[in-house]
């Protein structure tokens, strides 16, 4: 009987280290997220206002592009190594549709340039807002406007700056 108390007692001391181990390791990113939430408020704040965004950004950073409407299909682009200004500027690329809408006819898939202004495409934004999803990415922050089906994907670094920025509009229909 007595051996079975220290097995017990063993594994109960096992248990608690575990414990002690797993809230001191969540500690650290626990603080990061909250920073980078920190720092994505500011961030939103700013986008509200129409002030200067390009101090929230690292340079080379990345912009991705979706759109999926029901009558034109997924219109989707990338572009990638963009200094920190450019966010406060008209983002010039190249965008391909599929031509493939649920509510349309099939159109021929086309590729053309797009001029992305972030100012312009939030003006009908109805809120501003960083809702918290369950199981959500590291690093990753959300900021929601016209409804949810349009939003930006926010990728932040290690130093709280965005690497990449994807901006996102679904049709709800």
């Amino acid at each position: 009987m007595n051996d079975n108390k220290k097995t017990i007692d063993k594994d109960k001391e096992q248990i608690d280290n575990t414990v002690i181990d797993s809230k001191t390791k969540n500690e650290p990113a626990t603080e990061i997220k909250t920073q980078t939430n920190s720092k994505a408020s500011e961030f939103l704040a700013n986008l509200k206002t129409g002030e200067k965004l390009s101090s929230f950004f690292n340079d080379n950073w990345i912009f991705i592009y979706h759109e999926d409407n029901r009558c034109d299909g997924s219109t989707d682009g990338q572009i990638d190594n963009l200094k920190s200004t450019q966010i406060d500027s008209i983002i010039k690329l190249q965008v391909k549709n599929d031509g493939d809408g649920w509510a349309c006819d099939k159109k021929e898939p086309k590729t053309f340039d797009l001029d992305f202004d972030l100012q312009k495409k939030i003006t009908d934004w109805d809120r501003f807002e960083m809702p918290n999803y369950e199981n959500q990415e590291e690093n990753i922050v959300y900021v929601v406007g016209a409804g949810e089906s349009d939003y930006l994907k926010l990728h932040y670094d290690d130093n709280d700056l965005i690497i990449k920025l994807e901006y996102r509009s679904e049709d709800p229909g």
